[in-house]
């Protein structure tokens, strides 16, 4: 069963982003904390002056921090893959950046599956996964939390 049949025109449905990764949804989500970005700032102090002249420096970008998820149909252990490539402890290696840090879209989306904003997360890499606590009957959705950290962000 897909997924996108629940977003159209079911007022009930809660997954408002949809992480897109090489063109291709991967999961939905119902929150998304979008990474910010902030300026740090420099300062110059010339010789002889009184007040120093500040300059923007470097940008600093946070994480991504996506909550109350449910993979599409053949992503179950894409997270999981994803992020044993970054770190695979059971081996005891470092994956290659190469490998791992993907381009990847998030789409907030309204009730009907029509997309208000895009944001699109350069070099992103998971970092971290929480899932919920799981009961045989429940409903619930498998991945309570998943952490993206990003090179950059760009406003689609």
């Amino acid at each position: 069963m897909s997924i996108l049949a629940i977003f159209n025109g079911n007022p009930r449905q809660g997954w408002q982003f949809v992480v897109r990764i090489s063109g291709f949804d991967a999961a939905y989500f119902q929150k998304a904390t979008i990474p910010e970005i902030e300026t740090e700032i420099d300062e110059f102090n010339g010789a002889g002056s009184v007040r120093s002249t500040k300059f923007a420096g470097r940008a600093k970008i946070g994480d991504c921090t996506l909550e109350k998820g449910m993979y599409s149909d053949f992503g179950d252990k894409a997270a999981w893959k994803w992020l044993t490539t970054a770190v695979n402890t059971e081996l005891g290696i470092q994956g290659h950046p190469m490998l791992y840090k993907k381009d990847v879209e998030i789409c907030h989306v309204n009730r009907l599956g029509i997309v208000i904003q895009t944001w699109q997360l350069k070099g992103a890499f998971c970092s971290k996964i929480n899932w919920s606590d799981n009961e045989g009957e429940s409903s619930e959705h498998i991945v309570e939390t998943l952490t993206l950290t990003v090179d950059d962000i760009k406003v689609k």
